[in-house]
């Protein structure tokens, strides 16, 4: 079941809303055109949204409702650039933006807080890669929904919770999809905690070609889960070499 919801202008509630129905017969020509866009979108909740359809009374239940038959996917990706820039502004101003940057980065941070969604491939991916290295890592799991309306209140406060364990950095991790799918990692709630936290935070979110407001808030951005946790190996032997060390 779909619903079109206007929110009210506090965002604390619904304005109105109306339930939508999406008909097979309509369905294929919806999702071509958010295929052909190229925009990568899913419809997903909290997504902004200009739909086409006619209003119709549903006898068997006494309702009114919306019958979709088109979708406007520009407007959505406008609606997410608009507020993504606003946001990246917001953060610059108030000196936010390179605020998790200017945390130093321990020569060798073998305890690592992970945020993501606790065993999805992203992060078995990211352990893996530590594992195969032989260093002697530290690493402290914290689940957070990382798609979805609530996801980005449960990443920033996952977030939190991992700062707070005594780790040497956080890394925050996951695989990829589409632009809605992504839109956490782009929320206000997750940019803020980035930044407010008290150690470094490592990102590895999606595919070599998505960039979100996560990543330009944290100390270092990597391409994917797997790079973030090479970065890290790459940083501890380093220190190592340069001391001709070996570490375990």
């Amino acid at each position: 079941a779909v619903t079109v919801v206007e929110p009210s202008a506090t965002g604390r509630r619904q304005a109105a809303s109306v339930p939508v129905v999406l008909w097979e017969s309509d369905k294929h020509g919806v999702n071509q055109t958010l295929k052909q866009s190229g925009a990568g979108l899913r419809m997903t909740d909290g997504l902004a949204v200009r739909i086409r359809g006619t209003v119709s009374f549903y006898n068997a239940q006494s309702r009114v409702q919306l019958q979709m038959t088109a979708i406007d996917p520009a407007y959505t990706l406008g609606r997410m650039a608009a507020e993504r820039d606003r946001l990246l502004q917001a953060l610059a101003a108030e000196g936010l933006l390179d605020a998790n940057a200017r945390r130093p980065l321990p020569a060798v941070p073998l305890r690592v807080g992970l945020v993501t969604s606790d065993g999805s491939a992203a992060c078995e991916d990211f352990l893996h890669e530590l594992e195969a290295s032989g260093l002697g890592w530290q690493v402290s799991i914290v689940h957070a929904r990382v798609q979805g309306n609530l996801a980005a209140a449960t990443v920033a406060s996952a977030l939190r919770v991992a700062a707070g364990s005594g780790v040497d950095v956080v890394a925050l991790v996951r695989g990829g999809g589409s632009r809605s799918d992504l839109a956490t990692f782009d929320n206000e709630l997750v940019a803020r905690a980035i930044a407010h936290l008290p150690v470094p935070v490592l990102t590895g979110i999606g595919h070599e070609i998505d960039v979100s407001v996560a990543d330009a808030v944290a100390h270092t951005r990597y391409k994917t889960p797997t790079a973030c946790a090479a970065g890290l190996v790459h940083h501890v032997r380093r220190w190592c070499a340069r001391r001709d060390d070996v570490c375990y």
